[in-house]
């Protein structure tokens, strides 16, 4: 699996999977993780995380995977 080396991407990467697993009730969880997204998340941070989803899919959860898609 490939890293990313930047600190920036390596930090939204955990901030998304960290997204991910705490969300309290396990419905919709790509829906619960889009809308935490569009609510705290900068336009930056998300084009960057989908750069980062696109060259390396395996370092971001299904669910983070999903819940981009439907931003």
């Amino acid at each position: 699996m490939s890293t990313p080396g930047d600190y920036k991407q390596q930090h939204l990467i955990k901030m998304a999977n960290q997204i991910a697993h705490s969300i309290p009730t396990r419905d919709d969880i790509p829906g619960q993780i889009s809308a935490h997204m569009r609510q705290f998340w900068t336009t930056e941070m998300l084009k960057t995380l989908r750069t980062i989803a696109a060259e390396t899919p395996d370092i971001l959860s299904e669910d983070v995977h999903s819940a981009l898609q439907s931003l």
